[in-house]
């Protein structure tokens, strides 16, 4: 047997020989490479001086996105701020004491009463202290609309920087249990 090539006494059959070849093909190479990589020296560190003058040298490329009438997909629209002028709420300042000091949502509706002269609300404040107030009466962000039987009609009035006033309707109820 000696000089004769070894040959088997079955062939494979025509897949597996295929497989085989496949997988020689595949592992080849990666055998290859990584003897490769073994064999390379690390990189010399390179020269800083070097890196500013070539970042330096290189010129600026800014692609921008042309979208037509399309939103760009690139930009997150809840980031992002509405180029139109926005109209922002004025500031009161600092609020007085008492009731011309609360705020609506902070007033508290204790009860009603009638009197000679009309309906009477009796208000409990930011300071936790009781107000009777008339119809008309301000408070911080607003003013009492009408008095009923168990609640009250207050006005919130916004001021806008440019020179609009928002107003909302607030009812308050009383609380009874």
């Amino acid at each position: 047997m000696i000089g004769k090539s070894f040959r088997r006494a079955t062939p494979l059959p025509t897949r597996s020989r295929r497989f085989c070849k496949a997988l020689v093909q595949l592992i080849l190479p990666l055998l290859f490479s990584n003897a490769l990589l073994a064999q390379k020296t690390k990189p010399a560190a390179p020269n800083v001086d070097s890196i500013t003058k070539k970042a330096e040298a290189a010129p600026s490329r800014q692609v921008l996105y042309n979208s037509g009438n399309h939103r760009d997909p690139f930009l997150n629209p809840l980031l992002l701020k509405k180029t139109g002028k926005q109209d922002e709420e004025v500031s009161r300042g600092l609020p007085p004491p008492g009731i011309a000091g609360t705020n609506i949502s902070q007033a508290v509706l204790q009860g009603t009463a009638v009197r000679d002269d009309g309906r009477v609300a009796i208000v409990r404040g930011a300071d936790n202290r009781a107000y009777f107030l008339k119809e008309g009466d301000r408070l911080f962000d607003g003013y009492l609309k009408s008095i009923d039987f168990n609640f009250i009609t207050l006005v919130r009035e916004t001021k806008l920087k440019s020179g609009k006033t928002l107003t909302q309707d607030v009812i308050k109820r009383l609380r009874t249990q």
